[in-house]
């Protein structure tokens, strides 16, 4: 049979499917949604990965927080307030706690990461071999590690103004590295720099539709049929990531038989497989995985806050200055701020946590997916329908907060000094049993490089050669999380003072 005929059988069975699904359901209505064609549904009212999130929330202020799509016989439904988002992912996590699938993701190898695999067994042995280490009361071992980072980082800033997307992604990736396995990056070719990188790239590439999200029958179509661009890619890239995911734990391995390593969540995990008589191919394969996600998923996710910070301040000199004022009078000029200053520190708190509900890094939260029939205000939820929260319907919600679209960070802090408003966390980490098991050292992390950053520095617009201003438009790329595209920046030391600690703190590190 040829891919033009399978691909219309496809269509086909799908559409029956949909139409018998429609007849023997429940009696309920589904959650209300725009008006569907015929057979494909809201197939071509389906936003792209960019614009999806802003397009659900316009839609969500005519169809309410509960929203519903057909998409080719699918359902999707989607959650636009925290009270629907708590209620179905976290009161009734049982039911909702499952994946949908992610075929490209699968065949390139990714179909085990932690973050996207099906909710079982396996994803509670990989979710607890990563969360343990990383719990609340364990957070504090890994402070110096990103102090002497934020040292190296605002060295780089001193030195390349300009250079803000390089920078912060380096000293992200320099921490998880460090951490995960041991590794310390002193140069610009470092191998772990690279594999970042790719992670990046492939996130991103692998994100984008395709057939095979209607039907795994479309893998069978060759390489040069229209639309199918995956065939070639996924051949292409399934050795590159079978190399970035188990090389590094292969060096900690060889480290470990010739007394080198150094202590690290590899490095840990091995040392106990080896003691126990364990170390099987499975279980250095689960140590490769459960890496792999703590490095890919703490560098893009981190880094994209970063950048959105900059960019935040960029736009809002206002709150930058508020910020530099309590840190001025709380720490002074004579050193950087550290985690001991942290409670002291209420506003530059509240710009941490506005930076995340102005733009969550996952505008459009990872998928989840419905194990069972549910009915939730009286709407009806198939099982395997995809369940969505979309974060930015949550974070901009008039309801909970005023002037949603402003980025205003004293809205977090106590009457009458603020709004007294309060922090949605799921809808930055996650809800559930998926909440993100790293979100205690990612929020250190973008904690002490903000606090850091506006000890020292002016975050400034950029100038052209003529010494005019250049104004920033800020845009975002979305995948499984967003970033903002490049724009025009410059950091300049606050003073004279500043540049000169800049540079003892960077001289105190560099030979630790």
């Amino acid at each position: 049979m040829d891919p033009a005929t399978v691909a219309v059988a496809v269509m086909c069975a799908l559409a029956m499917m949909h139409v018998l699904t429609r007849c023997v359901r429940t009696r309920l209505p589904y959650p209300p949604g725009p008006p569907e064609d015929p057979i494909i549904g809201h197939l071509r009212q389906m936003p792209n990965n960019d614009e999806a999130a802003e397009v659900w929330y316009r839609w969500a202020k005519q169809y309410g927080d509960v929203m519903s799509l057909n998409v080719l016989g699918k359902r999707l439904v989607i959650l636009s307030s925290e009270e629907a988002a708590t209620e179905l992912l976290e009161k009734r996590s049982s039911k909702y706690a499952d994946r949908p699938r992610f075929p490209i993701f699968e065949r390139i190898g990714w179909k085990d990461m932690v973050l996207l695999m099906p909710y079982g067994p396996y994803h509670k042995t990989l979710r607890k071999m990563i969360q343990v280490p990383f719990e609340k009361d364990k957070a504090f071992q890994f402070r110096d590690v990103q102090e002497r980072a934020t040292s190296i980082m605002l060295h780089n800033f001193l030195a390349d103004p300009k250079g803000i997307e390089h920078h912060t992604h380096w000293y992200v990736v320099s921490i998880i590295v460090e951490i995960v396995f041991g590794h310390r990056i002193l140069s610009e070719d470092d191998e772990h720099l690279k594999i970042a990188d790719v992670f990046v790239k492939i996130q991103h590439e692998a994100s984008q539709p395709s057939l095979l999200d209607v039907s795994p029958l479309f893998a069978k179509l060759p390489s040069w049929f229209p639309g199918a661009w995956f065939i070639k890619y996924i051949e292409d890239t399934k050795a590159i990531l079978s190399h970035v995911i188990h090389h590094p734990v292969s060096l900690v391995q060889e480290q470990l038989a010739s007394g080198i390593a150094k202590p690290s969540f590899v490095a840990d995990e091995l040392d106990r497989l080896i003691k126990a008589g364990q170390l099987t191919p499975q279980n250095k394969y689960d140590v490769s995985i459960a890496a792999h996600m703590i490095f890919g998923g703490g560098t893009e996710t981190t880094w994209n806050t970063l950048t959105t910070f900059i960019a935040c301040m960029l736009l809002n000199p206002e709150a930058q200055r508020k910020a530099q004022e309590e840190i001025d009078k709380v720490v002074g000029h004579g050193r950087l701020p550290d985690f001991t200053d942290r409670d002291s520190l209420p506003y530059v708190e509240c710009v941490v946590k506005e930076t995340m509900r102005w733009h969550p890094v996952a505008p459009v939260a990872v998928p989840h997916k419905a194990t069972e029939d549910d009915v939730y205000r009286g709407m009806y939820i198939p099982k395997g329908a995809i369940v969505i929260a979309n974060a930015r319907s949550i974070t901009w919600d008039e309801r909970r907060f005023h002037d949603p679209h402003a980025f205003k960070p004293e809205r977090f802090l106590p009457r009458p000094l603020g709004a007294g408003e309060d922090f949605v966390q799921g809808a930055v980490y996650g809800w559930g049993r998926r909440i993100c098991p790293g979100r205690h050292l990612a929020g250190d992390m973008v904690w002490i490089a903000i606090a850091r950053v506006l000890a020292v520095f002016d975050i400034q617009k950029a100038r052209d050669a003529d010494g005019n201003a250049i104004e920033p438009n800020i845009e975002f790329t979305t995948a499984v999380s967003s970033h903002p595209k490049p724009f025009p920046c410059e950091l300049r030391p606050r003073s004279e003072k500043a540049a000169s600690l800049i540079k003892e703190s960077y001289e105190l590190h560099s030979i630790d």
